[in-house]
């Protein structure tokens, strides 16, 4: 028996190593280079290639590797291990320095996808078929050990901790050792390495009549990476072949894994016992040849050169369905052939949508995943029926949620704050996390098979967009829809900045509750409801009142009492004196404000720190006084407090009253809580200079829509939430301290 191969064809080690398990002698010719496939002669018989040299000589041997059981198996294996070599070519000497960077490219996505399936055959076997070594086993290890000595670092070898394990223990066989030697490892920390260019050889194609030919003339075999240099058509249908091939593969094995264990099972008898094992060890084998299967499948699709169409025959389909294998490779097609953008041509009128831009604050999550499916049925379906069509994606900048888990990061990973790096750093900083988490957030729309125009992507801060936005913020103001107003804002001490109402998140506080707030070690108390006396000026008694917020009774200007109420009657435009500070504080009657059946019937009016007091303020012509600075502090307005967190002034403010024989007790008190939706603080009301947005027409305008019917609401039923919502609007504070 002569057997002879190519120059460097890992033929000839497996076939030494197979002929060894077999115990055939074989006699090995010189290396032929015009040899495209490796030759064996026996008997008169010519067989080619690589897979039906090792078959035969594995089944002609006096100790036959040929088992029935694992033949499907086997076979399977060989074509792996041809595929693999013949994309080795492009990694691998003699040929690969002369192989194009295309070339190389496929050929690494196709050794890949075989790697990964091997991974998986591999997991706990010492030998990937049956229970002894066979020819598919000689054929791997010879085309695997130039990949693992010279191209596979060490960071990528590492992905395949089963297979490695697999190929040391096989290759430390005395059969495979006096072959092979001992398995080296390429020295590589990481990557593929590729091999040097030969004589500064060009990568681009030859031309007709130029050397490819010239070469191919002269009788000499072209090399595989000119062979594999291929327009991506060719390369794509070389892929498609390759997945139907490994999918019928597949499949074969499968089947033949199950009949296997089904066998094995019936010879142990057909007692009660044994047929539930039988039952057992049959689930279990179809279950683990279905996964087998799968794997398969799944990386024959992902050899798909990218952009490429994958092929979809009933060979390379599974009969149940998994996603992984349904989604590979479609969307790049989809991207590549340009499907997502609009059609000029079209004679329909322009369907355009603009995604509501995510955050980019991390990651998606799975109401982005169900809002953008519903937008994507849409489009699509617009887009199907013709329509020029354009789904418009994008992510936004979200300031203060950005501002926030970037300080975070910071503050954990290097224990700074933006303060201390000073503004233009810390924007380097958010331009960082914006490039990070923007590419993820694209990558998993992508992911969703989103139909939108990657062309047209956007970013809220591009300098088009802030242009429109100052342009926009520009016309507004000269309309008078914007204005500039000193009004009470959501004020957050923790992010020192205003929020709009629609960023404050309630809680509800049924009674003497202690809460955890961001930036003090005890909690704070709330839902208490304390009275205390502010005493006449000329002596003659004391009005009481109630607060939950002890601390704003430092920016009180007036004590307001319902005007009927005759309890204060005989108090009408007298004064108080404030106990802090001395300072005359007068007597108001306010119908609109007080309730003569809730307390003691007599409200403290604190206009700079209340939503309610501060429209009693405007209408009584009070004094405005703001006792907190942008921290939460009590500033120059507190007297002997100045400088004190706003909830341990509370505290103090108690046993001042105490001392001063004013207090008069404290009860629980329902009541709801605001808290910044994005650190949790307790919201404060502060009266500060901000921008507004005049909301009252365009609230309007659009309760107008729906009423005639130029606006429909689905389902109806949600129209008096409209109108509740619209109707009750309040202008929109847009400024924001960042």
């Amino acid at each position: 028996m002569a057997f002879q191969a190519p120059p460097g064809h890992p033929a000839q080690v497996a076939a030494l190593i197979t002929s060894a398990f077999a115990s055939f002698t074989l006699t090995i010719d010189p290396p032929d280079a015009d040899l495209k496939a490796p030759v064996l002669k026996h008997n008169g018989k010519t067989i080619e290639g690589m897979s039906h040299t090792l078959a035969y000589v594995a089944k002609e041997g006096s100790n036959s590797l040929v088992k029935e059981e694992t033949a499907g198996q086997v076979a399977l294996l060989l074509g792996v291990a041809e595929d693999v070599e013949q994309a080795s070519r492009a990694w691998v000497e003699p040929s690969a320095s002369d192989a194009a960077d295309e070339a190389r490219e496929f050929s690494r996505q196709t050794i890949t996808a075989h790697l990964d399936t091997l991974e998986t055959l591999a997991a706990g076997k010492s030998v990937l078929a049956g229970s002894q070594p066979t020819a598919a086993d000689a054929a791997l290890a010879a085309v695997l050990q130039p990949l693992l000595a010279s191209v596979l670092g060490a960071a990528e070898r590492a992905k395949y901790p089963e297979l490695l394990r697999w190929f040391t223990g096989f290759a430390q066989l005395p059969e495979c050792t006096k072959v092979m030697g001992a398995p080296a490892l390429c020295g590589a920390a990481d990557g593929w390495v590729a091999p040097a260019v030969k004589g500064g050889a060009k990568k681009d194609k030859k031309k007709k009549g130029g050397e490819g030919a010239s070469a191919q003339q002269d009788g000499q075999p072209a090399a595989a990476g000119q062979q594999e240099e291929l327009d991506p058509e060719k390369a794509a249908k070389k892929a498609a072949k390759l997945a139907e091939k490994a999918a019928k593969n597949a499949k074969f094995a499968a089947k033949q894994a199950a009949a296997e264990a089904k066998a094995a099972e019936a010879k142990k008898g057909d007692g009660k016992e044994d047929k539930k094992a039988s039952a057992k060890a049959d689930a279990e084998a179809k279950k683990k040849a279905e996964a087998e299967e799968v794997a398969m499948l799944i990386a024959a699709a992902n050899a798909t050169p990218k952009g490429a169409r994958k092929e979809v025959t009933p060979d390379n389909m599974c009969k149940t369905y998994h996603p992984k294998l349904v989604e590979a490779t479609w969307y790049e097609w989809w991207e590549e052939c340009g499907y997502f953008k609009p059609d000029p041509k079209s004679t329909k009128p322009p369907f355009v949508i603009v995604i509501p831009p995510p955050n980019v604050t991390g990651a998606l999550h799975i109401g982005h995943a169900l809002t953008n499916s519903i937008q994507d049925t849409i489009v699509r379906w617009r887009r199907m029926s013709g329509y020029n069509t354009l789904w418009v994606p994008g992510t936004d900048h979200a300031g203060i949620a950005t501002q926030t888990v970037v300080e975070k990061k910071l503050q954990r990973e290097q224990g700074v704050t933006r303060h201390q790096l000073g503004r233009d750093t810390f924007l380097g900083e958010v331009w960082k996390w914006v490039a990070q988490y923007g590419s993820r957030i694209c990558d998993q729309l992508r992911r969703i098979g989103s139909s939108v125009d990657w062309s047209r992507q956007a970013f809220t801060m591009d300098d088009n967009l802030s242009r429109a936005v100052l342009e926009a913020f520009v016309r507004m103001y000269e309309q008078g829809i914007i204005y500039r107003d000193n009004r009470l804002v959501n004020w957050c001490c923790r992010l020192k900045t205003a929020v709009s109402d629609i960023e404050v998140d309630y809680i509800d506080v049924p009674r003497r509750t202690m809460l955890s707030v961001p930036g003090y070690e005890q909690p704070v108390e709330f839902g208490v409801l304390t009275s205390f006396a502010y005493p006449l000026e000329d002596g003659s008694g004391e009005i009481v009142v109630a607060t939950t917020r002890p601390e704003t009774m430092l920016g009180d200007t007036a004590v307001a009492v319902h005007p009927e109420d005759p309890r204060y009657s005989a108090m009408h435009g007298k004064f108080v004196v404030h106990p802090v500070n001395g300072r005359r504080i007068p007597i108001i009657c306010d119908a609109e404000l007080v309730d003569m059946s809730f307390g003691t019937g007599a409200v403290k009016v604190t206009p700079a720190h209340d939503p309610n007091d501060f429209t009693t303020g405007k209408r009584h012509n009070l004094e405005f006084i703001n006792i907190f600075d942008d921290n939460g502090l009590i500033n120059d307005n507190g007297s002997q407090f100045k400088g004190q967190p706003r909830f341990k002034t509370r505290v103090e403010i108690v046993e001042f009253l105490k001392e001063k024989g004013l207090f008069r007790g404290t009860a629980d008190n329902a009541m709801r809580l605001g808290l910044c939706s994005r650190s949790k603080d307790v919201i404060e009301p502060v009266l500060k200079p901000q921008w507004w947005v005049n909301c009252k027409d365009m609230a309007a305008k659009s309760c107008q829509a729906v009423r005639d019917g130029t606006l429909e609401i689905i389902p109806k039923e949600f129209e008096p939430v409209w109108f509740r919502w619209l109707e009750n609007i309040r202008d929109w504070c847009i400024s924001r301290q960042l």
